[in-house]
């Protein structure tokens, strides 16, 4: 270029200044400048986006460059001050056996919390579980387990919620049929008596997608679904709907102990919905075929009050003053909540005769249900009754006599202080009805004489 420069400078020097000659030279050197101008720009040295920007000018001209110390000093100072900076870069990949390890151990934690009452803290670790990145059928576990604490817990929309991801984020899962009835139990518990239902037929399509080795498990499963089913329908008052279920379900090969419920429950459905005259053919099967059953004084008891619905009197007199009875002999005794059967059939049935006006059938109720035990919360009630069935019947003696047990027991002198507030009440009227028959036989007395004279 230097070299291309300098023979300009020549030919502009011999330039011929004669006006002809000075035109063309004029025009010579004006394409030769415009040649200079182009090439100048194509051979200029290229600048790229990425260069770094020219520094700027010093503010003053005149100042002295920084010594090379200063220079080295701020150098390592940027330096260090990169060394403080830490990047944490994400992993790009998570080892599934690292990772099931880690939400186990976090599902550990938040057990041992919970067992320590501290339910925060467990919730926490169970998040911190269910958060690590990925699918994993360690999650399922997790989800389980907080559904079962939950469950334990009497936390039941936790739980409930808990169930229900598990359904969702496994649908292939094998614990789908026992997650479906925990769901069921909940809504049910929760009062949502129709979603329960939905669930527990959720219990039954699952069951059958089942692997072969839990077809025993799952129908199990399917047949308490469908008691439970039966079972939802009658509290919600739909006793038809529960009846036919149970019926269908009667028909079926079912264990000893599955019929005896399903039986029971008809027996029960039956008398709800007025049918008596079913209920006792099917209350008299039921207590032939399980003479021992727990259940029979509740059976028993629904037999009497068939047989009164139906005005059998006789019948309905019969079953009462036969139950109450069986406590004579220790080997007939009936066990756990037959107490409560025997009173409550006695009370009920002898107060309905006794309003009704047939005073010897609630009498021969009351001296049954006296004889059953010598307890005063017992027998006091019994006997203050009998005193007013005797005076109904116009036996005024006798009831005299009932009442003097009920202030001087035979069985000896019972405290004031051991006494409740119903039975000193009790003894209370008692007295009060004493008082007053002794005042009539005293009134007739005087009367009688009155008109002797």
């Amino acid at each position: 270029m230097q070299k291309f420069i300098t023979n300009m400078e020549s030919r502009i020097e011999a330039i011929d200044f004669n006006p002809v000659g000075k035109l063309s030279s004029l025009l010579r050197l004006m394409f030769t400048l415009a040649l200079f101008a182009a090439l100048s720009f194509a051979f200029a040295p290229s600048v790229n986006a990425s260069d770094p920007p020219p520094h700027p000018p010093a503010a003053d001209a005149h100042e002295a460059p920084a010594e090379h110390g200063e220079e080295s000093g701020e150098v390592e100072e940027a330096e260090e001050e990169i060394d403080r900076i830490v990047v944490i870069e994400p992993k790009k990949y998570v080892d599934p056996k690292m990772a099931a390890d880690e939400i186990l151990k976090d599902l550990e934690l938040g057990r041992s919390y919970w067992k320590g009452g501290d339910y925060g803290f467990a919730e926490k670790y169970f998040a911190a579980a269910l958060g690590v990145p990925g699918d994993y059928p360690a999650k399922e576990q997790v989800l389980f387990e907080m559904g079962e604490l939950y469950q334990e817990a009497g936390f039941y929309p936790k739980a409930a919620s808990a169930y229900e991801r598990l359904a969702q984020e496994y649908p292939d899962s094998r614990r789908l049929p026992g997650v479906f009835m925990e769901l069921g139990h909940l809504y049910r518990e929760m009062g949502g008596l129709e979603l329960a239902i939905s669930k527990y037929y959720m219990v039954l399509n699952s069951a059958l997608n089942g692997s072969i080795d839990q077809i025993d498990k799952n129908r199990m499963l399917s047949l308490k679904a469908k008691l439970e089913i039966a079972e939802t329908h009658s509290e919600g008052l739909e006793y038809e709907e529960s009846l036919r279920l149970y019926e269908l379900l009667f028909r079926l090969d079912l264990e000893p102990v599955e019929r005896k419920r399903v039986h029971y429950r008809i027996c029960h459905l039956l008398y709800q919905l007025g049918e008596y005259q079913m209920t006792v053919s099917n209350l008299k099967l039921f207590l032939e075929r399980y003479e021992e059953s727990p259940h029979g004084p509740e059976m028993r008891y629904l037999l009497a009050k068939s047989y009164e619905k139906l005005d059998r009197k006789p019948e309905a007199l019969r079953e009462v003053v036969q139950i109450l009875q069986r406590q004579s002999s220790p080997d007939t005794a009936i066990e756990n909540d037959a107490n409560y059967w025997k009173q409550r059939m006695g009370n009920e049935l002898a107060n309905e005769f006794y309003q009704k006006g047939d005073y010897r059938s609630a009498l021969a109720i009351y001296q049954s249900l006296a004889k059953y035990s010598a307890a005063p919360e017992w027998r006091w009630p019994a006997v203050h009754q009998i005193g007013l069935c005797f005076e109904r019947l116009g036996l005024p003696e006798k009831s005299i006599m009932a009442y003097q047990e009920i202030l001087s027991p035979e069985e000896g002198t019972v405290g004031e202080d051991q006494l409740s507030p119903g039975m000193k009440n009790l003894r209370d009227m008692a007295k009060w009805r004493l008082e007053h028959l002794n005042w009539e036989d005293d009134l007739v007395g005087r009367l009688s004489v009155l008109s002797v004279q």
